[in-house]
C-alpha cells in the first residue's frame, strides 16, 4: 500500500511547508511593519523570496553533511504512513493556533508528532523511524522549547540598553531612521535564517518517504527537484502573512519603541543562525521573536508587558508539543496498522 499513499503523503508535507511560510511570516514582518521600515507588501514579498533562498541553502547544507537534526529512518513501508500522520497533525493543530491568533511553532508541533507516531508505530508494527529518533526527537523539542525562549529574552535585555545609549545620538529623524533600517534588515535575516530551518525539517523526511515508496533507486535529481518544490511552497505561504498572529505580536504583547522593537527583531535573526550552525537545534523563529519583544519591553522605564497574554502565548506554547503527541499517537495507533 506504499504507492497509493505516496502523493498524499507528499502533498501534506508540502502542505506544512506552506503553513511554515505562512504562520512564521509574521515572525519576520509584523515589527518592520508596525513601525513603517517597510510596507506590508514589500515586506511580505521580501520575506517570501528570502524564505525560498533560505530553503535552497538549507537543502545545500545537507548535501554538504551538515551534522543538524533531521528525519531518520530506514525506507520501510510504515514510515510513509508514520510521516503522513505526524504532517496531518501538525496542519490542524497549526490552523487552529492561527485561528486563536497564537504564535506557536510548527517546527515543534512536528517533531512532536514524529516522536509520537513512531512511538505508535513500533507499539502496533513493531519498528518505526531509526530507534534514536524518539529520543533526538523528544530532547530536540524540550532543549529547544526552553533554551530558545530563554537565551533571547536574556539577549534582548542585555542589549537594549546599551544599544539605546549608542543609538540615540542625533537627531530624532536619525534616530527613527537607524531603527527602521534595522528593521528591515532584521525582516530579511530572519526570513532566510527560517528557510534554512524549513528546509532541514521537510527535506529529509520528502526524500524519506519517497525512497519507502519507490526503493532505493530514486531518479536523479529528485532531491534538487524536492528544494525547489519545498522552496516554491514556502514561499507561496508567507505570501499569506497571518496578519492576526502579526497583530497579538505587535499589539497584544508589549508596547514597543522603535529602537527597543529593532532588538527585539535582531535578536531572533542572531539565534536562528546560531542555532543553525553553533547549536545544531531546531529554534523556534515564533519563541525566540516572542521572547525578544518581552526582553526588550523589559527594559523600559513602565511596565509596557502584559503578563496576561504572554501566559496565554507560553501556556499554547506547552500545549503544542503535548497535544501534537497526543493526537499524533492515538491516530498512529489506530491507522498505521491498517495503511502501513
Amino acid at each position: 500500500m506504499t504507492a497509493p499513499l505516496l502523493v498524499p503523503v507528499l502533498v501534506l508535507l508540502l502542505a506544512v511547508g506552506g503553513l511554515m511560510g505562512f504562520r512564521d511570516a509574521p515572525n519576520a514582518v509584523a515589527l518592520a511593519v508596525r513601525f513603517r521600515a517597510l510596507t506590508p507588501r514589500v515586506a511580505l514579498i521580501l520575506s517570501a523570496l528570502l524564505n525560498a533562498v533560505g530553503v535552497l541553502l538549507g537543502a545545500l547544507m545537507l548535501t554538504l553533511g551538515l551534522p543538524l537534526m533531521v528525519a531518520g529512518g530506514t525506507a520501510r513501508p510504515e514510515v510513509l504512513a508514520l510521516v503522513g500522520v505526524a504532517a496531518a497533525v501538525t496542519l490542524g493543530w497549526g490552523v487552529l493556533a492561527w485561528r486563536f491568533r497564537a504564535p506557536t511553532s510548527t517546527t515543534h508541533a512536528l517533531l512532536a508528532s514524529l516522536a509520537a507516531a513512531h512511538v505508535a508505530s513500533v507499539s502496533a508494527l513493531g519498528s518505526g523511524l531509526d530507534p534514536a529518533f524518539e529520543n533526538g526527537a523528544r530532547w530536540e523539542v524540550a532543549a529547544s522549547l526552553l533554551l530558545s525562549p530563554v537565551l533571547a529574552w536574556g539577549l534582548a535585555r542585555l542589549t537594549a540598553r546599551p544599544v539605546l545609549r549608542l543609538a540615540t545620538t542625533g537627531t530624532t529623524v536619525n534616530v527613527q531612521h537607524r531603527a527602521r533600517i534595522a528593521l528591515a534588515v532584521s525582516t530579511g535575516l530572519i526570513a532566510l535564517g527560517h528557510g534554512v530551518q524549513a528546509a532541514l525539517r521537510l527535506l529529509p523526511l520528502a526524500v524519506l518517504v519517497a525512497t519507502a515508496a519507490v526503493g532505493t533507486g530514486l531518479p536523479p535529481g529528485t532531491e534538487l527537484s524536492a528544494a525547489f518544490v519545498a522552496a516554491a511552497a514556502v514561499g507561496i505561504g508567507t505570501l499569506g502573512g497571518a496578519w492576526g498572529i502579526a497583530w497579538t505580536l505587535t499589539e497584544r504583547l508589549v508596547i514597543l519603541d522603535p529602537l527597543r522593537a529593532a532588538v527585539a527583531a535582531v535578536v531572533p535573526a542572531v539565534l536562528l543562525f546560531a542555532g543553525t550552525m553553533l547549536l545544531h537545534l531546531p529554534l523556534s523563529s515564533t519563541h525566540t521573536g516572542v521572547a525578544g519583544i518581552v526582553g526588550a519591553g523589559q527594559t523600559q522605564s513602565y511596565a509596557s508587558v502584559r503578563w496576561g497574554a504572554v501566559a496565554r502565548v507560553a501556556v499554547w506554547w506547552v500545549a503544542t508539543p503535548l497535544v501534537c503527541g497526543s493526537l499524533a499517537f492515538a491516530a498512529g495507533a489506530v491507522l498505521l496498522p491498517l495503511l502501513g
